[in-house]
């Protein structure tokens, strides 16, 4: 009886640390992959503004409605994935701890993501900054 207590207890120490970590961490990678997706998805959707070099906002001309259908889309996915992505960081505090360690940023990637959201409507520095913001949380290549 004592020789399967020894097996017994590893494997129940495994599956604990597999169930608060390691299952976690596999829905990160989930996330993070959809995040990428989305981020690919919409790369090339057309804003609705322009900034300008002196800071006003132009209206962008070549805008017809598919495009703001798609404009919409992209701001409703982008907030999405940002939230799933914050309520991961809220919830897995050990976890995130671990992808701290390995360059992963996931409060940062929430931001970025959420910035993006509403910024995504703009061509200008504020659509870039949090694009990039979101690319370094992440460990993104840049497109």
């Amino acid at each position: 009886m004592a020789s399967n207590f020894g097996p017994i207890v590893v494997a129940l120490f495994s599956w604990i640390v597999f169930n608060l970590i390691g299952k976690p961490l596999l829905r990160f990678f989930d996330l993070r992959t959809e995040a990428r997706r989305i981020m690919v998805l919409y790369d090339n959707v057309a804003a609705r503004w322009k900034d300008s070099v002196h800071g006003a906002i132009v209206v962008n001309e070549d805008m017809t409605p598919r495009n703001f259908e798609r404009l919409q889309e992209a701001e409703n996915q982008y907030r999405d994935i940002a939230s799933q992505i914050r309520a991961f960081a809220d919830t897995q505090a050990p976890t995130c701890l671990i992808l701290r360690w390995f360059g992963f940023e996931v409060r940062k990637a929430s931001s970025g993501l959420l910035g993006l959201s509403n910024t995504v409507n703009t061509y200008g520095k504020g659509r870039a900054s949090h694009k990039e913001m979101t690319n370094e949380a992440l460990k993104f290549q840049p497109a």
